[in-house]
This record gives C-alpha cells, sequence and structure tokens, in this order.
C-alpha cells in the first residue's frame, strides 16, 4: 500500500506596503531603542525611557510613508533617519550632534550645526517613546523614526532639561 504525504513549507514572507517594506520585528526595534536610548541618557543623569506602543504604532505608520518629513502629534517629539545600517547608528547620529552644543546658552555652537536630535535623545522631562523601522525599496535605504512622549526640545527647558554628562 501506497501512502502518500503532504508537507507543509514555511516561507518567510515579507509584506510590501507602497514602496515600503516592513522592517525587523517590534520586539527587535523595542530592544535597540530602548538599549541605545538609555545607555546615552545615563552619560547625561537623566532617567530611561519606558517603551509606549502607541508611539511606536505611529512612528512605524510615519516610516512606512517613506517620505521624510515630520508627522507628530501635539506633545509629541520625533527623530527622524535615512541611511544608516541599524536604528542604533540612527541613534548614535542623533547623539553625535552633542559636539555641537552648548550647555551655557542651551543653542547649538554653529549656525549650521543642528542639535536638535540629541537634545530629544536626552530631554529629561521625556520619559516614553516608540520607534518603526521601514526598508524604502524606491530608495534603497532604511527609514528610522522614533516618536517621544513628552516632547523635548521646549523653548526655555534646555537648562533643566539637557544635562551636562
Amino acid at each position: 500500500m501506497l501512502f502518500s504525504s503532504t508537507f507543509l513549507k514555511v516561507v518567510s514572507t515579507i509584506t510590501v506596503i507602497s514602496q515600503a517594506v516592513l522592517a525587523a520585528p517590534t520586539d527587535s526595534i523595542q530592544t535597540q531603542a530602548l538599549n541605545a536610548h538609555n545607555s546615552l541618557r545615563a552619560k547625561h543623569h537623566v532617567a530611561g525611557l519606558r517603551w509606549n506602543q502607541a508611539l511606536a504604532n505611529h512612528a512605524t505608520a510615519v516610516s512606512r510613508t517613506c517620505n521624510y518629513a515630520h508627522n507628530v502629534a501635539t506633545g509629541t517629539g520625533q527623530n527622524l533617519a535615512w541611511g544608516r545600517p541599524s536604528l542604533e547608528a540612527s541613534i548614535q547620529a542623533w547623539y553625535d550632534e552633542s559636539q555641537f552644543y552648548d550647555y551655557n546658552t542651551g543653542r547649538s555652537r554653529y549656525s549650521n550645526k543642528s542639535i536638535g536630535h540629541f537634545t530629544q535623545v536626552v530631554w529629561k522631562g521625556t520619559t516614553e517613546i516608540g520607534c518603526g523601522s521601514t526598508y524604502c525599496a524606491a530608495k534603497k535605504q532604511y527609514f528610522y523614526v522614533c516618536d517621544y512622549s513628552a516632547a523635548g526640545n521646549m523653548a526655555g527647558g534646555q537648562a533643566a532639561n539637557v544635562i551636562r554628562p
């Protein structure tokens, strides 16, 4: 007697939305985001961030647009990055703006150098984060987005929220 067997082969798939390909699983992004942010924040003697899934959902939706433009709700901060090899590298690039930050004035030492990404990463009043990333096929690079609550970079708040390392 002959027996026939049917084997089910599980194939990994990538979901394509518009020209965006979904990136790593959320828990991986969560771990990367929290570890990178919290180690940098510790240098500035501020508390670590907590993960907020609603912020992560919004950040992921923004990343899927593959449109490098801020899209945030009132009271929420946002950092964007293109073309970095990982979320950790993006967070480090944001933090690297610290070399331009003047702790005495709360401003950039140079008119042509940004500091807003750095200050958002270490902003003491920020307590929650959610991040998302998408591979944007048309641009052949990843787009990383992190949303923050409460928002950083509030006018007049630098002295109390951007602590010297």
